[in-house]
């Protein structure tokens, strides 16, 4: 995640026109919680509440007068627990329900899902995320009646594949978050945005619409056909939680007849899409960097250091590196990160100028981290103690660009 991109899209993104797009659908919303209270809920009847019996119960309306507030079609009525209708190999019409989860009989069934209903609906006021967490409810069905309930509070994203996108995208999909529960993950997310100066007054509902149709948007769908043109400004897909394995390479000498591996054709570098995805692959190796080094210091028994690591590119790119760390000696260590869809081998990478100044005054303390085969699930890291104070003669550097200044005045 970059910092300079989430701050264009949000001064694109207007809140007011968000609130005012949504505002029918909060005003059905509105009837629907005051129709369905908890005192109601104690009282309801089953047919009342199941799919299949009208237009007017808990779960039709819930599901699909609500569908724009989050979708949770697409699976089927057994979500709900109970509901009227027929079953894949028995066309009769009658009630049906989940006996594993909720009782011998449709009527045990639905005593016990309208307690469950209660229950949730009470922790969700109260914020009691354990009681949530061990709900019976399903886990989509949950999060529907949570948002539409308390839409400042929690966030209305119910598919996992998506929680997990925008947790991989933020930078905040560690192991144990992606096999956490998708109420811990909703929470993980609101937690992200809270700390955020922009979005933390921002309502639940509003931010789910912000990265849904603005920024980062929801997850690409492969299509039988794609067009070469777009396909190469795709975002890229990250694995969740990857497994990071440090490597050791050893530093060769220049080949005398060296030649461009990015470009063997030929072809003039289109340097504008180059730069995109670098930035794209920078980003997602700065995130990974950042987690190798909590765990390396956390390993080596550096807790309280390890919680000073910090991804000081978010802040300016004016330090000269991108993540601030410790040794093992408690001496800071200064990390620029390069990242690379390609295989460990050849480290081929941009650097600035205050980059290069920065590891010629740091010095021993300065690392080039190569983050090699970003895209899968087992990136490897490459530890490159600082190549260019001393400089070494291995390492081949070439003026690719120039910064210009013309003086003039008419």
């Amino acid at each position: 995640m970059n910092l300079h991109d989430l701050r264009q899209a949000q001064a694109s993104f207007s809140v007011a026109d968000a609130i005012e797009g949504r505002k029918q659908l909060n005003k059905l919303r509105a009837a629907f919680v005051k129709e369905f209270s908890i005192k109601h809920i104690a009282e309801m009847k089953i047919d009342e509440y199941v799919i299949g019996k009208g237009n007017e119960t808990f779960c039709y309306r819930i599901e699909r007068e609500l569908d724009g507030l989050g979708r949770i079609l697409g699976a089927t009525a057994i979500k709900f627990g109970v509901y009227y209708g027929v079953a894949k190999g028995d066309d009769e019409y009658k009630y049906r329900h989940s006996e594993k989860i909720w009782g011998s009989n449709y009527k045990v069934a639905f005593q016990n899902i309208r307690n469950a209903l209660e229950e949730l609906i009470v922790a969700g006021k109260n914020g009691d995320i354990e009681t949530i967490v061990n709900s019976k409810i399903s886990t989509m069905f949950k999060g529907k009646i949570l948002s539409t309930y308390y839409p400042e509070r929690y966030l209305n994203i119910f598919s996992e594949v998506h929680l997990n996108y925008y947790l991989t995208f933020f930078g905040l999909d560690t192991e144990e978050i992606i096999q956490s529960d998708p109420i811990i993950k909703r929470e993980v997310l609101l937690a992200f945005k809270n700390k955020d100066k922009i979005m933390k007054s921002w309502p639940a509902d509003v931010f789910s619409n912000f990265l849904y149709f603005t920024y980062p948007t929801w997850p690409y769908k492969k299509q039988k056909e794609e067009n070469a043109e777009t396909k190469e400004y795709r975002q890229p897909e990250f694995p969740p939680a990857p497994q990071i394995e440090q490597i050791e390479q050893t530093i060769l000498p220049p080949n005398a007849e060296h030649t461009d591996t990015q470009n063997k054709k030929g072809i003039k570098p289109d340097y504008e899409k180059e730069n995109r995805l670098f930035k794209l692959l920078g980003d997602r190796g700065e995130d990974l960097v950042l987690k190798f080094e909590q765990e390396r210091l956390q390993t080596a028994g550096l807790k309280a250091l390890a919680k000073k690591v910090k991804r000081v590119s978010l802040d300016s790119d004016s330090w000269g590196f991108d993540i601030l760390s410790y040794n093992d000696d408690k001496s800071e260590r200064y990390i620029e990160v390069k990242a690379t869809r390609a295989k460990p081998g050849t480290a081929n990478f941009f650097l600035t100028l205050n980059e290069l100044n920065t590891a010629k005054e740091k010095q021993e303390n300065y690392y080039i981290y190569m983050v090699y085969d970003i895209l899968s699930p087992n990136p490897k890291i490459w530890i490159i103690p600082n190549p260019f104070s001393p400089e070494n003669k291995n390492v081949l550097m070439e003026t690719v660009n120039y910064r210009v200044k013309i003086n003039a005045k008419k």
